[in-house]
């Protein structure tokens, strides 16, 4: 089953390729959504396969070969990546002619395609050089599905993610050099092999390590890095802001995730006290961000910078996870990843429906909302208490994973952060329920029973986001137990 990685990245560049030069808008949306859907089904295969035994392809000399290595921790990905980005991409059908001039609207799907084909390939590629490639085309791509909407304000956020996102990559290739000067290999499983026993190269592996870590902060909005995304998020187009929320961000927390477990090792981590010292300041990062974020977040009046803001205090909460340097805390990390990843786009594509139906963005002016776009705003509500973490959607299971982690690293202290956290979500998300379907603007919108709700048949994907919010909470088992499974094959 060599193939099946390979044949999933050919596939989404194939159909980048096809789609820029369609004139068609209708088909070049087709086209997408054919290509989207071939690799998922591809993907699904290799979530399949890889679960019974690695999935190995070696193509070309050291050290610039084609190294392809899927464990059943990049297969989830590569099948996140691709499953989350189909339904976007089914929800933009009816969105992305109301942000983007529909000159562009081919080149919008051509770049969405690449740019998951990027990310495919971060999570299945062995090889740094590969891997460092595919991150500054990611990040090419990514701006170009935020400057596209074509305005000052597009082009201002999206010169700024560029700049800082490169920056980013620089770090990120400061590590790698240094860990090919001390391995002599771009393979991430030679660089497992060289650091048995890296005595003499300690402090050349800690600077790796730091400018790694220093470079996927910035690159995922780890606080205070994320000066880059409120912008870049809310001004994006709403398919956008879902794809950059819901995926991108995770590509380059997961890449952390493989060299930290896969080339350095989860023994060398706890072994080494530096690099455990680097370990607890990353979780004490994610701490701090998922309360800076949320306060951030707070002090919204934008729907849709309320909701980017909202990304900064996810991303440190899987930052906590990972830092905590146990099995349970990247278990949490992970399954957060997940949870993240459908719930975010929803929000981003209700708020997004919102601007597009009412020409308000203005969190002040949604009031009696839950009347006029009913199903929305319990979309949103749906949403916004999975962020929270109330029982019965997956933000709930989330945080419950977090909670033991904790304990089972014995960091109490981390409970009443995360508490803390729960409650400053609850303080910027549910006013927006309780202000659409509450209060005196509610009653004069029940009243004037006036609707401006989208079409159910536009909604379809929105609903499909919901569905997976509460199915994934209630039925999480299989997945738990794949997630599990691919934490030992790396630890």
């Amino acid at each position: 089953m060599g193939f099946l990685p390979i044949t999933i990245l050919l596939i989404m560049l194939a159909t980048a390729a096809v789609v820029v030069f369609e004139k068609n808008i209708a088909a070049a949306k087709k086209l997408a959504m054919a290509g989207h859907l071939l690799a998922l089904a591809l993907s699904a295969m290799m979530l399949e396969y890889s679960a019974r035994a690695p999935i190995s392809v070696l193509v070309g000399p050291e050290p610039w070969n084609f190294y392809v290595l899927v464990m059943p921790l990049d297969a989830f990905m590569v099948f996140l990546f691709v499953g989350i980005s189909t339904i976007i991409v089914w929800a933009s059908f009816s969105m992305i002619e109301h942000d983007i001039e529909p000159g562009r609207v081919p080149a919008y799907y051509a770049l969405i395609c690449a740019l998951v084909a990027t990310l495919c390939g971060v999570a299945i590629f062995e090889n740094f050089f590969n891997i460092f490639l595919l991150l500054e085309l990611s990040s090419f791509a990514a701006v170009g599905i935020v400057i596209i909407k074509k305005k000052p304000e597009n082009m201002k956020a999206g010169l700024k993610y560029l700049t800082l996102s490169i920056l980013g990559s620089s770090f990120i290739l400061m590590g790698i050099i240094i860990m090919y000067f001390v391995t002599d290999s771009l393979s991430i499983i030679g660089v497992q092999a060289s650091l048995t026993d890296f005595t003499g190269y300690e402090e050349s592996v800690r600077n790796a390590l730091i400018f790694i870590a220093i470079g996927t902060a910035l690159k995922s909005a780890l606080f205070p890095l994320h000066i880059w995304l409120p912008d870049a998020h809310g001004t994006a187009p709403s398919p956008s802001s879902a794809i950059l929320s819901g995926l991108v961000l995770k590509a380059y927390i997961f890449l952390y995730i493989k060299i930290l477990y896969k080339a350095v090792g989860a023994e060398t981590l706890a072994s080494d006290p530096v690099l455990a010292q680097m370990q607890a300041i990353m979780m004490i990062a994610g701490v701090v961000a998922m309360l800076a974020g949320s306060a951030f977040a707070l002090a919204q009046t934008d729907i849709k910078r309320m909701i980017a803001y909202s990304s900064v205090a996810q991303i440190g909460y899987i930052f906590m996870g990972i830092g905590m340097g146990t099995r349970a805390g990247l278990f949490a990390a992970m399954f957060h990843i997940l949870a993240h990843a459908v719930t975010k786009p929803l929000l981003f594509l209700v708020a997004g429906g919102i601007i597009e139906q009412t020409h308000n963005r203005a969190i002040a002016g949604m009031g009696g909302l839950g009347y006029k776009m009913r199903i929305s705003m319990a979309l949103f509500t749906l949403g916004a208490l999975s962020m929270v973490g109330i029982p019965l959607f997956i933000g709930f299971n989330s945080k419950w994973y977090f909670a033991e982690a904790i304990i089972y690293a014995e960091h109490f202290w981390i409970l009443g952060a995360l508490a803390f956290s729960a409650l400053l979500n609850g303080s910027y998300y549910l006013p927006v329920s309780v202000r659409a379907f509450f209060g005196r603007e509610a009653v004069e919108a029940a009243a004037a029973n006036v609707s401006v709700e989208r079409p159910l048949k536009d909604l379809a994907p929105v609903i499909c986001f919901a569905v997976l919010i509460v199915a994934l909470a209630l039925f999480s088992w299989p997945v738990t137990a794949y997630l599990h499974m691919g934490i030992d094959a790396i630890w």
